[in-house]
């Protein structure tokens, strides 16, 4: 009898298994489009805050804490599940990644790390 070696796990993440997860947990979600103009977004990741004011229509001017990082006017596009490419558009949500576009014509897409916390500060109306 010849031992066939195991093949390695994927290295893909299993989306489906997220997605379970985070419903199960009730995680923070923060749907983009009740967002007003002014109310002020920060998002916390594994190794950076991330500070975004709402422009409306899903832009923002975007600072964070660390120099290397982009920042100025960006467009979110919402949260990824994980590592993976699958995108849930108008949210923002604990335990997926950030990902906007900025630059020349939103030409340059950055995806975060894991988001650990999210607050959110409205803008006083009037």
């Amino acid at each position: 009898m010849i031992d066939r070696p195991t093949p390695p796990a994927s290295p893909a993440p299993d989306w489906e298994a997220f997605l379970r997860k985070h419903v199960a947990e009730a995680l923070p979600e923060i749907q983009l489009s009740t967002l007003q103009p002014g109310d002020r977004l920060v998002v916390l990741t594994d190794h950076t805050a991330y500070t975004l004011v709402m422009r409306g229509n899903y832009e923002a001017d975007l600072t964070t804490n660390r120099p290397d990082r982009p920042s100025g006017r960006v467009l979110i596009h919402g949260c990824t599940f994980g590592a993976s490419s699958s995108i849930k558009p108008d949210h923002v949500f604990c335990g997926g990644n950030l990902e906007f576009a900025h630059g020349e014509n939103n030409s340059k897409v950055t995806t975060t790390t894991t988001i650990r916390a999210l607050q959110l500060s409205q803008a006083k109306p009037g």
